[in-house]
């Protein structure tokens, strides 16, 4: 219910954006880029950091740091966003709006969190919640590059399905600090999509090389769950 919901509510915001742009209600790139920046940046700390005895501190900042000085290498070597640009060279425009769209609908935390709750546990309140998050961006995003935006509701909808089955597949690797940790990133990613809204086309920073960082937060805990099953 919840996965179908989301693509839904991408689907008709971004529609009913394309509206809006046809009577030139429009936003800037830089008012959704903020606008995107505020979002990883709350919720990047959400996931990050916790508060103990008016303390701030965080167990997974050296895990996260590596998955991205590694990940990026690994995305870098394998020129992942150069070849996701080659792939339309008739309408690259289009192209990429549809990249930024999906980007953002797809690497936040509730993208991952929520069919993992909802592969462990049946819960779609994450994902609910995530619908009333996405529903002011997907206009947005309608209004700022039209219909496609309507289109990133199927990869969207499809990544939430993979995730919800690697989960109930490998369920009892999934901890609660993988999670964390997984969300974090995806936040991270975020940021530099509405940090690249907001810069000249020279400062612009191939954030879609960074994905690569996912596995390797995966793999990491996945070694250490096995680590400790092994030698308690």
């Amino acid at each position: 219910m919840g996965i179908v919901l989301n693509a839904a509510v991408i689907l008709v915001g971004g529609l009913f954006g394309n509206k809006l742009q046809k009577i030139n209600a429009i936003p800037t790139n830089t008012t959704l880029g903020i606008g995107i920046i505020i979002v990883s940046l709350v919720s990047f700390i959400e996931n990050m950091y916790s508060v103990d005895d008016g303390r701030i501190s965080s167990s997974s900042l050296l895990v996260i740091l590596f998955a991205f000085i590694i990940g990026n290498k690994i995305g870098e070597v394998l020129h992942i966003e150069s070849r996701l640009s080659n792939c339309s060279k008739t309408n690259n425009r289009s192209f990429n709006a549809f990249i930024d769209t999906t980007l953002f609908f797809s690497v936040g935390g509730l993208q991952i969190s929520g069919p993992i709750a909802l592969a462990l546990n049946g819960d779609n309140s994450q994902l609910i919640i995530k619908c009333i998050i996405d529903i002011p961006f997907a206009i947005i995003f309608g209004a700022t590059y039209g219909k496609i935006t309507a289109l990133s509701a199927l990869p969207v909808a499809t990544i939430q399905v993979v995730i919800a089955l690697i989960t109930w597949v490998s369920s009892a690797f999934f901890t609660a600090q993988m999670i964390a940790q997984l969300c974090a990133f995806g936040y991270i990613i975020l940021f530099f999509s509405g940090l690249n809204l907001v810069t000249k086309e020279n400062y612009k920073i191939n954030n879609i090389n960074m994905l690569p960082g996912i596995f390797i937060i995966i793999l990491f805990n996945t070694l250490v769950t096995v680590a400790e099953r092994i030698w308690g």
